[in-house]
């Protein structure tokens, strides 16, 4: 029979009262790390724990197959899940699960917690999609980033890279399928060795992967001259919404990178020109890592921390098809854009660039207020591809909050393309190419500050 302990926290007696909970259920021990690891994250938020067992996980079920049942050691194959619930045991108040593996090396397995459940500097700027957890016939949903720890010997830390990567796709899109982290480990090409137990894997095994997933990924090299622009493509992928797979060669270790951090109110740093990038006024990525539970940071200066910008040397982007053109070209397009002085850009203002879908870019103009009714209209009439590339021009002074000047960009367009522009406007003038009768158009028009688009990220406090 599936029994479950409700355990009341106080954070001093938090090891023993979860412990003895799950001991009386028949789990085995638990490691003393994941205790205390629970006891320095956990927000004040969560109040109660549900501790359920025995659990079947599908993920812990597969690599029992594939390994455990090969071993002459007995192992269980009964997980146990732990559901984190604020002042009251009801779905209103549910901060997702964490499930707990029969494992002698690492116990940490198939997780969604919520952001607001763990401590973490605020706020955070992330990638989340809803899953569901049921226990007892009751449906709980959790908007989080899917996150495990690697089990050493089936999966390592770009097995559950790729595993976060493609089971957050299928949570939010219906195109996707789910993998188990033993299907994606038995998937690795072994022409460079066995993949069971597993040595690690290469950017190409990564990428081979992602595309046998349904995926068209793109990897992108850190020029150790010239790291600027590397981390300005990254931070466009990550401001688009995009999950990207980060790649640490010195340190033999890969994340995924799911956001930002706080914006600051003044640039870090500069790469020159008219004006400044979002990527300036941001000193922490934050990660989804298997060595610790989600929502972690690598900063751009070390102090103290495990990782740092310097650590990266390549990011994996999981692209959609139809995204062709890349963040680095589009980039140098509006750096072209800028020279020309078609458009009037504001003194001081910072280029904001990423990916969205056409659809929910014109779903959210549509609701805005705050637009100019003439450039609305001229958006939400606009023939374009399912993705668009954007590029908003906003103030520091207004916490980044309203947008100056906007370009939108084909994202279909050739790299040698001179002009993938669709829509360009300043304070003074709309311009704007229709496709479908091949010309371009210009239409004065004063246009006030309007509310910046944040549809890619979600924000949360700690």
């Amino acid at each position: 029979m599936i029994e479950a302990k409700i355990v009341k926290l106080s954070r001093e007696d938090l090891p023993d009262e979860f412990v003895q909970a799950c001991s009386a259920l028949g789990f085995c021990v638990v490691n003393d790390h994941v205790v205390q690891e629970l006891k320095a994250r956990l927000s004040s938020r969560v109040e109660h724990m549900l501790i359920e067992y025995p659990y079947r996980d599908i993920d812990y079920s597969s690599t029992y197959s594939i390994f455990h049942t090969k071993k002459h050691r007995r192992v269980s194959r009964e997980s146990l899940r732990v559901h984190f619930f604020g002042k009251k045991i009801k779905e209103s108040d549910y901060y997702g699960f964490m499930t707990l593996r029969p494992s002698l090396v690492e116990q940490r397995g198939r997780s969604h917690i919520s952001p607001s459940a763990l401590q973490h500097e605020s706020p955070l700027y992330i990638v989340t999609t809803n899953d569901t957890a049921h226990l007892y016939g009751h449906k709980l949903n959790v908007e989080s980033f899917p996150w495990m720890a690697q089990e050493t010997d089936i999966s390592v830390c770009a097995h559950v890279a790729i595993w976060s990567v493609i089971n957050y796709y299928a949570c939010k899109y219906s195109r996707y399928r789910r993998f188990t982290i033993a299907e994606l480990a038995q998937s690795v090409s072994g022409f460079f060795g066995r993949t069971v137990p597993s040595e690690g894997l290469n950017l190409l095994q990564i990428s081979e992967l992602l595309s046998s997933s349904g995926f068209f990924p793109l990897l992108l090299k850190k020029n150790l001259k010239s790291p600027y622009p590397f981390f300005q493509a990254a931070y466009a992928y990550i401001e688009s919404g995009i999950p990207v797979i980060g790649v640490m060669t010195q340190k033999e270790h890969a994340v995924v990178i799911i956001g930002h951090g706080p914006l600051r109110d003044v640039p870090c740093c500069s790469e020159g020109g008219m004006f400044h990038w979002s990527i300036d006024y941001i000193d922490d990525l934050i990660i989804s890592n298997d060595h610790a539970l989600p929502f972690t940071k690598i900063s751009r200066k070390r102090d103290g921390q495990d990782y740092s910008f310097e650590d990266l040397d390549f990011i994996v982007i999981p692209l959609y098809e139809k995204m062709y053109l890349n963040a680095n070209v589009v980039i140098e397009r509006i750096k072209s854009l800028s020279r020309s002085g078609v458009l009037d850009i504001p003194q001081n203002a910072v280029c904001r660039p990423y990916l969205t879908s056409a659809r929910s870019l014109k779903r959210y103009i549509y609701a805005d207020n705050s637009m100019n009714q003439d450039l609305k209209e001229v958006i939400l009439k606009l023939p374009t591809p399912q993705f668009v590339w954007c590029a908003d021009f906003v103030m520091p002074a207004d916490q980044f909050s309203n947008t100056y000047s906007k370009v939108i960009i084909d994202s279909t367009a050739g790299t040698y393309e001179e002009e993938p522009w669709l829509l360009m406007h300043d304070e003074k003038n709309i311009i704007y190419y229709d496709r479908d009768a091949d010309a371009w158009y210009k239409l004065p028009a004063n246009i006030e500050p309007y509310v910046t688009y944040r549809n890619n990220l979600k924000e949360y406090s700690s």
